[in-house]
């Protein structure tokens, strides 16, 4: 038991006055004389015992009565949690969890309108003068003060739902670094209000600070049916001018209740440009595939989206792209062994590939970032300016192809490849070697032939090298030959590939030109060396927007499609040659951004919400209580009260057990017991 004015039991030192007037009774007695007293004295004796006795119990009385009224106003508790002390002062901070799941809705009505009240009750329940540190899932820089209680509400009535998802940690040592600066002798005291969804919270990780108490209030919601659009993804890399594209659309039931033919839409730039129905049964995930073409340049602004209530946060997905006109690619040959013929021939009249060349002693070094793949055809000479353009070319996102020349000096095609990290030429077998594997699972054969035959007749390559095999270098193989050996590998290099074919193209390969593998090999090479886009960002996930462009100001402008709002960004260079943003600080809803350098439309950026918030999986009180044992944090305790009993819990974890009343009422019966001794025992 403590005290909290301990002051006042130096009262007690009023129990001396009825022990001394006891004592000291001085009253006199009138003598009376009588011829024989020997019967009086018998009565006298037998008075006097009970007139004692008496008057103990009625000494006894007043010393408890006075004793439990000293007590009563010395204001007597049983701390709770070991609260061994009450401060002067008491700092309170409050966390409302504001995530997409306290929109859900129980008998009461929606959880996060009722986190707010109860968060008013909390403080509405602590005496004048103490302050109050309110959080949210934002955790905003304005929510790092102390306020008062008029404050304190006013802030509460201005919370709505965030976009982000913070853990419990997080939360905690939020809290721990904004009042860690206050008195010491402040009473510190944490109410974290929830509903306790389990992708938020980690008891594991907590590291209590034991001048902060911290009591958890759960929320629990009704089961609510919930259908939502997980990811999407295409079927292939690359987005081209009149590409027939497979986009693939993540569905999952989240609920016990199967859905009937939901329509699910795709619109690209406020166009519909496909749907399809689904049907999906209770806790399953389903599949959608939506067809369409790619008919114009630019940027596409898509948005999948289906029609479920009551949780809408999660029914669309968007994601935007950019579609390239004219691919270009160069030819750099060597005049000694001109085969660049060849590939002009493919690409003539072409209408989503515009074909250059230069000859190798008269390469336009500052034109090749113009280009989206460069070939290199049979060279005997790379200079080194050359050999460290193309170095940066495809570590900035384009294909470079490597076709050998016929010859014993490999010193600069090695140096070449050693820049670009792939495997060395190691010498050269001028016999002939047949292909017999393609990988038909690559971007480049990936539904290009309609059967994929075992022992398909391909061609056969009139020498070819031979390349160091390191494990450390991982490259993909496309085609092999007979005896296991790569024909034609790539890998990749900063943001771009390399293939490189083990054989040169001039007219002893003729066989390999004119077969039916040529074509698509070369033309999907070209094809495929569009700078990789991100279609979709997380609003969670703080991951730098990368600018596909290096010749920019240091300032852009960020437009909000869905509000028209415009901010000023700053865009700093990347170590890959590109500019890169940071706009986590700017993202506060999903949907379409533009990013623009004045009128001039530079890139997109799509974001959606955290699909987290949507798995109804929460902790119960049960699995709380064992969390908190489990991980032996005696900081912490769960409040599981009805609302008529959770006044009375608060007034009790503010002051602890209150036991004033019950020395009032002991003093009461006390000072009855006194009266009843003298009115009634004669």
């Amino acid at each position: 038991m403590s005290f909290l004015y301990p002051v006042f039991l130096f009262a007690l030192f009023a129990l001396a006055i009825p022990v001394i007037i006891h004592l000291f009774n001085f009253r006199r007695f009138k003598t009376v004389y009588f011829s024989n007293v020997t019967l009086l004295k018998l009565i006298k004796k037998e008075s006097r015992k009970k007139s004692q006795i008496k008057q103990l119990i009625i000494l006894a009385a007043r010393l408890l009565a006075i004793a439990s009224l000293v007590f009563a106003f010395s204001r007597p508790f049983i701390p709770l949690n070991n609260r061994t002390t009450k401060a002067a002062q008491q700092i309170v901070a409050i966390y409302i969890d504001n995530t997409f799941s306290m929109k859900n809705v129980n008998e009461k009505g929606q959880l996060l309108e009722q986190a707010k009240l109860k968060a008013i009750e909390i403080a509405n329940s602590y005496r004048s003068g103490t302050q109050y540190l309110i959080l949210t899932s934002d955790l905003l820089p304005q929510h790092q003060f102390l306020l008062n209680k008029e404050q304190f509400n006013q802030q509460i009535t201005e919370i709505k739902e965030s976009t982000r998802s913070p853990k419990f940690s997080e939360i905690y040592a939020q809290v721990i670094r904004s009042i860690s600066g206050t008195t010491k002798k402040a009473d510190k005291v944490f109410y974290f209000i929830s509903d306790f969804q389990k992708n938020g919270i980690d008891f594991e990780t907590i590291k209590t600070d034991s001048a902060v108490w911290t009591y958890l209030l759960p929320f629990n919601s009704d089961k609510t049916n919930n259908l939502i659009i997980d990811s999407c993804w295409f079927e292939v890399p690359g987005r081209k001018i009149g590409q027939q594209e497979k986009l693939f659309v993540r569905l999952k039931n989240l609920s016990e209740q199967a859905y009937q033919n939901i329509p699910v839409r795709l619109t690209i730039n406020d166009s519909l440009r496909a749907i399809s129905n689904i049907s999906i049964t209770g806790q399953q995930e389903s599949i959608v595939e939506l067809n369409y073409t790619n008919n114009k340049e630019g940027i596409q602004l898509c948005k999948v989206e289906l029609d479920d209530y009551p949780i809408i946060y999660d029914n669309s997905y968007f994601l935007s792209y950019h579609v390239r006109g004219q691919m270009k690619a160069l030819g750099i040959f060597n005049p000694l062994n001109n085969s660049s013929g060849y590939l002009k021939a493919l690409f003539a009249g072409d209408e989503l590939v515009a074909y250059d060349e230069f000859p190798e002693n008269n390469v336009q070094i500052a034109q090749l970032k113009n280009y989206q793949c460069i070939f290199m055809i049979n060279n005997q000479k790379i200079s080194s300016g050359l050999k460290s353009e193309l170095v940066s070319f495809v570590e900035q996102g384009g294909s470079l192809v490597l076709f050998p020349n016929r010859t014993n000096n490999f010193d600069d095609y090695n140096a070449l490849l050693a820049g670009l990290n792939g495997n060395t030429v190691t010498s050269i077998d001028t016999a002939s070697m047949g292909i017999s594997e393609i990988n038909y699972a690559h971007a480049l054969y990936k539904e290009v032939f309609k059967k994929q035959e075992a022992n398909a007749d391909l061609p056969v390559a009139h020498g070819f090298l031979r390349f160091s095999e390191q494990i450390q270098k991982i490259e993909t193989p496309l085609l092999k030959f007979r005896n296991g050996k790569n024909a034609l590998s790539t890998h990749r290099f900063g943001n771009g590939n390399v293939y490189s074919f083990a054989f040169p193209i001039d007219k002893s390969n003729f066989n390999f030109i004119r077969h039916v593998v040529f074509v698509p090999t070369v033309y999907n090479m070209v094809l495929n060396s569009e700078e990789p886009q991100k279609y979709a960002y997380s609003i969670d996930v703080d991951e730098p927007v990368i600018l596909n462009q290096n010749q920019l100001p240091e300032e852009l402008n960020l437009i909000n499609l869905q509000t028209k709002e415009e901010f000023k960004v700053s865009a700093r260079n990347s170590g890959t040659g590109h500019k890169q943003l940071n706009l986590s600080d700017l993202i506060d809803g999903a949907g379409h951004y533009l990013i623009k350098d004045g009128d001039k439309t530079i890139q997109s950026g799509s974001y959606n919400f955290a699909r987290k918030e949507s798995v109804p999986e929460f902790y119960t009180t049960e699995n709380i209580q064992d969390q908190i044992k489990d991980n032996n944090l005696k900081q912490i305790q769960l409040i599981t009260a009805t609302e008529e009993q959770f006044s009375e819990i608060l007034q009790d974890l503010n002051n602890g057990k209150q036991l004033w009343k019950l020395f009032i009422a002991l003093a009461i019966f006390f000072l009855m017991c006194e009266i009843a001794v003298i009115r009634f025992w004669k």
